[in-house]
Formats: structure tokens, sequence, C-alpha cells
């Protein structure tokens, strides 16, 4: 081999040795700077995961410090984080026409009016105390020396246990069965006989619950005590207070059976000692009906009747709800013991008045009954084929007058001594929200032949726009 060709090989060689030298420091040079970057990267990559976590929990803090407020179908609600602060604001909304027909020279007018016109406020404090102030700004509202029309509902109640809470304030009294039903679920615009028996709203004290899986239902009050179908927030004429006590059993409540588990039987009662005025009764179409005599008592010529003493009242109540039926009834008894003054001459009695009503409600769309508010299975929608719940009411009831206040204590000639009114209607539930009510409404009068009123049989019908949220 000759020496050149040794030499280029030597030198070729050397070259390849060099550049794999060469070639392998790169390359390490390269990984470790890779490695560098991989390590500059995690830790960003920790330090973004750092920073997220630190966000939420600092999320999570403001989260638990932020009210939630949220609107729906039961209207405005705000509640603190903690659920500890909670308000609701809603709304009804009674929007009548009253039409009358046949009626007498000098009976009431065709009329449209705002029945009821309600902003309420309810809500609960520390999961403790609920709390509902109801105002009402509909017609024939006023305010007296003994009531604000306008405050329908102010109190608190203390939840200590389903079993067993404490209310105080203005609320409905627990006596009757109807009248303790809400307005906006009555099934026919206006309350029958019974209701105006009764008083209606009053300030008090009261200890409520419902045992036993809400099988037995009980109240146990004593309130200022108000004339038959009035309300009050102050006694402004006596002292003495009445005892209201009502007991409601609910037994199969819960069971599978459905014929049984709608069934409700109950008796409420008050005892007291009532002085002062007392209210006349009014007909289904919101007529004046009865009233004891009221001049100013100066003379024998201008007798005025009140209140003198001892009253006491007792209504046996049940319902029974099955699928689409619903059946109400209720039967009242209301003795007051009366003085008629008339200058020297002071005359006591004592007048039994009574009211009983039975009423019956089916819903043609399938919708199960209740003496609560019902939400139609298929709501009224536009195109969609929904046309909401539609329910049929028929009601007969009566008011007897006791024939021993006349003529010492009323006025046969502009009295009624009896009245039975029977009503038809028919309730067309858009939604929750909306209801359509029409009505008619035919009542018989014994007595009250001077009564514009009276003088022939009430016929009425009343159509009714509903808005409640």
């Amino acid at each position: 081999m000759s020496i050149p060709f040794r030499l280029s090989a030597g030198l070729v060689a050397s070259t390849i040795v060099s550049v794999a030298v060469l070639a392998a420091d790169d390359t390490e040079a390269q990984l470790r700077q890779l490695r560098e970057q991989l390590s500059a990267l995690d830790q960003k990559i920790r330090t973004l995961e750092r920073q997220r976590e630190v966000d939420q929990e600092m999320a999570a803090e403001k989260a638990k410090s932020q009210p939630l407020v949220t609107i729906d179908d039961k209207g405005l609600t705000a509640r603190s984080a903690d659920t500890n602060f909670v308000m609701r604001i809603h709304a009804v909304f009674q929007g009548d026409g009253r039409f009358y027909f046949d009626h007498a020279a000098g009976a009431a007018n065709d009329t449209f009016l705002a029945r009821r016109v309600r902003p309420i406020f309810e809500g609960s404090l520390y999961q403790l105390f609920d709390y509902r102030l109801m105002l009402d700004f509909g017609s024939g509202l006023n305010a007296s020396t003994a009531n604000i029309g306008f405050v329908q509902d102010a109190y608190m109640t203390m939840n200590i246990d389903p079993a067993f809470q404490i209310r105080v304030g203005k609320d409905k009294v627990p006596l009757s069965l109807e009248r303790l039903q809400s307005d906006i679920d009555l099934g026919l615009p206006e309350r029958g006989f019974p209701s105006i028996i009764a008083p209606n709203r009053e300030v008090g004290i009261q200890f409520r619950g419902e045992p036993w899986s809400g099988k037995l239902e009980y109240q146990l009050g004593v309130f200022n005590g108000v004339s038959d179908g009035g309300s009050e927030d102050f006694d402004a004429t006596d002292s003495g207070k009445d005892v209201v006590a009502r007991v409601f059993f609910k037994p199969f409540q819960g069971q599978r059976s459905k014929w049984l588990k709608g069934i409700g039987l109950g008796v409420a009662g008050s005892y007291g000692d009532q002085r002062g005025a007392l209210r006349p009764y009014l007909s289904t179409g919101q007529q004046t009906i009865f009233t004891y005599l009221n001049g100013n008592g100066a003379t024998p010529a201008t007798p005025l009747v009140t209140a003198a003493g001892e009253h006491w009242r007792i209504e046996p109540q049940a319902w029974y709800y099955w699928g689409p039926l619903g059946i109400l009834g209720e039967y009242i008894v209301s003795e007051q013991k009366v003085q008629r003054t008339g200058g020297a001459t002071v005359l006591q009695s004592r007048a039994d008045n009574r009211g009983w009503q039975i009423q019956g409600s089916w819903f043609l769309t399938g919708e199960d009954n209740s003496f609560r508010t019902v939400n139609p299975l298929r709501p009224f929608t536009l195109g969609e084929g929904g046309w909401g719940a539609f329910q049929v009411v028929a009601r007969l009831n009566q008011l007897s007058l006791d024939e021993q206040v006349f003529p010492v204590y009323a006025n046969h000639d502009v009295s009624v001594s009896k009245a039975t009114e029977w009503s038809v209607g028919i309730n067309w539930y858009l939604n929750r929200i909306v209801r359509l009510t029409t009505s008619y409404s035919q009542t018989h009068y014994e007595g009250g032949s001077k009564n514009p009123a009276a003088t022939q049989d009430e016929k009425v019908m009343i159509s009714r726009v509903q808005l409640s949220f």
C-alpha cells in the first residue's frame, strides 16, 4: 500500500472521529438545553395550577358571602349564601266583573272592580323564624280605629318543630275551613255563608303544628275577639279575649289508597266576651241582606243593637279529595249575646245564627284536586297543544238568622231571616299564575221585603281574572 494512500486514509479516519466527537458534544448540549426548558415549563405549569387553585378557593370563599337572587313563577326570591336570610316578594291581583240579572231598583249595579290587589313579603330568618306581610289595596277596604284593612297579614312564626310552632301577629283565625283556604285557591269567586259567620283576621298568639307526619293539624290561640265576619288590629271596645281551638285529622295521608288518603275531618270552636258594633251580613253578590238595628240609641225610636257579652262558635268541617274530585263541607253555629239600647230602655237576648255549605269540584283535564294551588298538567301554550286545566264547581249553602231577633233587634222588612244560595262555575287555569273564572249564583230570601237587595232572588254572574305569583 502506498504512502499517499495511507495518509489519505488516516486523514479521513481522523476527520470522521472529529465529526463524531463534535456531534456527541452538540447532542449533549441540546439535551441539557431541553432538560432546562422542560424544567422551566414544568415550573410554569406548577405555578399556573397553584394560581388556579388559589382562584378557585377565592371564588368559593366569595360565593359563601354572595347573596343569591332568583325570579320564577313563585316571585322574586333573595337569599343569603348561608340561607340564614330569605325574602320572597310576590303578588296577587284579582279583577272582577259583577253582573246582576232582574235586580230591583236601588240594588247593586253592574260593575268592574279590583277585588284584591296584594303585594306580599315573606321569608325566613336563621331558618327558625318565618315572617309574612300581606297588604291589600283592593276595592272596599278602609281603615278604622280597630282595624287597618290594608294590612291583611302581619305575623312571625317560630318553627321549633313541625309538630310545634308559635305564631304572633295578625293572621286568619283558625275556625272556618273555607276561610282558611287562600283567596287564590277558592273554587268560586266569593266565599259561602259559613265564612261570614266566622271571624276573618285578628291579632293574637297561637300554638300550631302538624304532628304524626301531617296526619293531625291543630291550632290553639288567644285573639282580641271580633264580631262575625270581622277583622281587627286593636281591641277598642272591651278587654275580653277569644280562645280559638281547631283540630283537623287526615288519618290516611301518605297511604297508597287513593280512595282514603284524601279524607280530612275536623272541628273548630271559639269562646269569648265581646262588646261593641255588630257587622252586617252580605250576599254572594256582596249586597247587604241583614243588619241589626243601628240607630244612635238616644231614644226608643232610634234603637242601637250591639254585642253585649258571651259569644261562642262551633264548626264541624270536612273535605274529601280523590283524583280530580274535590268536596268541601262545613256547618257553623254562632251564638252572641246582644243588647238593644233605646234611651233608658235596655233589653238583652241571644242571637243564634247558623250557616252551612257543601261544595264540589271536578277537574275535566285530569289534574289531582286539592285544597291548595293546583298546577295544570299541560299549561296553556300557543301552537303547542297545551290548553291548561279546566275545573267545574258547584255549591249549595244557606244562612239562617235567629227568628228571636225579630222585630226587637232587627227589622224583618229590611233584614232577611234566611238565605239559600246555589252556584255553578268554571275555572280555566292557563298556568300556575293565570286563572280565569266565571260563575253564576242565585239566592232565595225569606224576609227583607223592603230591602232592594232581597225583594227578589239575587241572580249574579261574577267573572274574574287572577294573577298570582
